[in-house]
């Protein structure tokens, strides 16, 4: 058991980032798809673009989270599939 203020306990509020695993002290940090990433850890799953610069934007699709590019190469290439099966 750890006494109140004890290193050990972690403060509350910490957010840990999903994309490395590091503890979140940045002043800003992103939530997407039910986690915490930092601003420079929250990338597209398909091309590696940042996707925490300010004006970008991000989709998810599959469990996959993707710039807006990958997301429309992706949806139409699950179309095209889709198609080729129903042949």
């Amino acid at each position: 058991m750890t006494a109140p203020g004890d290193t050990a306990t972690k403060p509350t509020g910490l957010k840990m980032c999903f994309g490395c695993g590091g503890r979140i002290c940045d002043r800003f940090m992103l939530h997407a798809v039910d986690h915490y990433w930092h601003t420079s850890c929250l990338k597209c799953h398909c091309c590696q673009a940042p996707l925490g610069e300010l004006g970008s934007s991000c989709f998810t699709k599959s469990g996959m989270i993707l710039c807006k590019e990958d997301y429309i190469r992706y949806v139409e290439f699950l179309n095209e599939k889709r198609k080729q099966n129903i042949n």
